[in-house]
């Protein structure tokens, strides 16, 4: 299952907190919507997985995972964040014992 990290790689890649640019004289920088969805999903994801042994790992992996596809690719963000809602509503509740996870095969050209 992907999820949907890619807004956010440069925020949590480093120490985890996002600055603005060099210079800029913000402390903060700027995220359009779509980012600050998924960061907040994120952020959703790892208090849900927090009772479950072995899932914030996985939950950050697929987050940085995702996080290669471009800024460009809004569709298949927008795709990926929906998809994340689902899985955190499976995620969530209290039968759930581990996620499942799909992946398509590289290309075999």
């Amino acid at each position: 299952s992907r999820l949907k990290g890619k807004l956010a790689s440069s925020c949590w890649r480093s120490s985890g907190s996002c600055s603005g640019p060099a210079g800029s004289g913000d402390s903060m920088s700027r995220h359009s919507k779509l980012q600050k969805q998924v960061l907040a999903l994120y952020r959703q994801f790892l208090r849900a997985g927090q009772d479950k042994p072995g899932f914030i790992p996985r939950i950050r992996d697929e987050f940085r995972e995702n996080a290669r596809i471009k800024k460009t690719d809004v569709m298949h963000i927008e795709y990926l964040y929906r998809r994340g809602q689902r899985q955190l509503e499976q995620l969530r509740d209290a039968n759930t014992k581990q996620l499942g996870s799909f992946s398509k095969p590289k290309d075999q050209n």
